[in-house]
């Protein structure tokens, strides 16, 4: 809701500087057009006194008209005329046929401010009469305006006011549309909240944004039918992983025992005896790999839960390398290194104990069965200000690209075919909320596990 309350302040605010900015821009625009006005239209003062100032009576009282005179008549004035005290017209200058030649005082008073046949005048006092110079019919408009100074004062008590109250109204009505806009938008801003929490939405698709509830309500429907057979895939496939697991325990406890009587009969050749070892030892591994599958489908899908407890890495990796050297044949040339700095020895941690002894037990198994029993195999710890790090380094031939590429990988949809006792070790490290990092080296491969402190 938090962001509908901002996207109201805003389109309040907005509206505010809307109503703000076409109120200048108005002022702005009057102003300016005043000004261009001002500046464009002819100075009809100025031209009068001109042409005034031009035209002069002679002693034989005929008139005379200078030139500059003249062409003020002739680019502003489709005709003048001066009268003389009397009101005869001594002079003009292509006036029409159907004006009269004699105006009385009367005339005179009516024509001298607005209109003579519909010519907007202007008139003009000076020693030999009065001068009248005329526009074109329709080209000007002469009225006068009058009004009490009562109202102007009134006007300008009154205007502050009224530009006020528009104000305010353009902000009532903003709040208005902005808290109906509001209401419309709160049931679909929470529609949305309750789906990014994966909560069923079932909004009433009414009012002015019905079309996007529904849109909503039918997008809440296809997640939650999507994750419903997400939910059923993944407990199908822990549920099947489980079960195989389990279905195979047996047969494969059968054939381990039976190995391992067979592999410790004397009346059986040496050559037979050799056979069954090497079907125990397989049955063994097969034994773990599907109890790695069960174990790494249970962390793929969250559902192990972590026994974590107090522990001291140091003591941890030397119990994994004493039980992976007694685990070894006695004619094997195999090197297990346990290196801890005095200062680490002590180092505790919180973790589940017997997945970290998996995670460092499929590393060692994982290069004593690609490196031969002459490898040589070095656990150490490091620490630094956050994290505890688990280190396994071999002297074998690493791992190849494209595997090292897939441990690389941060996630995937599917357990992998190859190298699932690897990827255990990445994801029980992720279980801790560490990583893991594999790395080839020179000669060798390192596989450090990052562990939070």
């Amino acid at each position: 809701m938090r962001g509908l309350t901002k996207m109201l302040s805003r389109y309040v605010g907005a509206a505010i500087g809307v109503g703000l900015f076409l109120l200048l821009l108005n002022f702005s625009l009057f102003i300016a057009f005043g000004v261009l006005c001002q500046k464009s239209a002819p100075e009809t003062k100025d031209r009068v006194t001109l042409i005034a100032n031009g035209v002069s009576r002679q002693a034989d009282g005929s008139v005379a008209v200078s030139d500059e005179a003249r062409r003020a008549l002739d680019e502003r004035y489709v005709w003048a005329m001066q009268l003389d005290e009397q009101g005869n017209v001594i002079w003009g200058d292509r006036l029409p046929e159907d004006l009269p030649r004699h105006y009385s005082a009367s005339d005179i008073a009516s024509f001298a401010r607005w209109y003579l046949e519909d010519y907007p005048v202007y008139v003009w006092s000076d020693g030999d009469g009065l001068l009248v110079l005329a526009s074109a019919r329709g080209s000007e408009w002469k009225y006068a305006v009058t009004t009490s100074s009562f109202l102007i004062r009134q006007g300008i008590r009154w205007v502050p006011g009224v530009l006020l109250l528009n104000l305010l109204t353009a902000l009532l009505l903003a709040l208005l549309l902005g808290w109906r806009m509001y209401r419309a938008a709160a049931p679909l801003a929470g529609g949305i909240e309750q789906l990014a929490e994966e909560q069923p939405v079932e909004l009433p698709v009414r009012g002015v944004l019905g079309d996007l509830s529904a849109d909503l309500n039918r997008a809440s429907q296809k997640l939650r039918t999507q994750r419903d057979l997400l939910d059923k895939r993944d407990r199908t496939r822990t549920e099947w992983i489980a079960g195989v697991s389990h279905d195979i325990r047996t047969p494969l406890a059968l054939v381990q025992g039976s190995a391992a009587q067979l592999e410790e009969d004397a009346r059986l050749p040496a050559d037979a005896r050799q056979k069954a070892a090497l079907i125990r030892q397989n049955s063994q591994r097969m034994g773990r790999l599907v109890s790695d599958l069960n174990l790494a489908s249970k962390l793929e899908y969250e559902m192990q839960p972590l026994q974590k407890i107090l522990l001291r890495p140091a003591a941890l990796l030397r119990t994994v390398a004493a039980e992976a050297l007694n685990s070894l044949p006695e004619d094997a040339a195999a090197q297990i290194e346990v290196r801890i700095p005095p200062e680490l020895g002590e180092l505790s941690i919180y973790g589940d104990e017997k997945l970290l002894i998996r995670a460092v037990e499929n590393l060692l198994r994982n290069s004593l069965a690609h490196n031969g029993n002459t490898v040589s195999i070095r656990l150490s710890l490091r620490r630094t200000a956050n994290a505890c790090h688990i280190l396994v380094t071999d002297n074998g031939a690493g791992l190849p690209a494209d595997v090292l590429a897939r441990l690389r990988t941060p996630h995937q949809d599917t357990l992998p075919a190859h190298g699932l006792g690897l990827i255990l070790v990445r994801q029980i490290a992720q279980a801790h909320g560490g990583a893991v990092l594999f790395e080839n080296l020179l000669h060798g491969l390192c596989v450090t596990i990052s562990l939070p402190m």
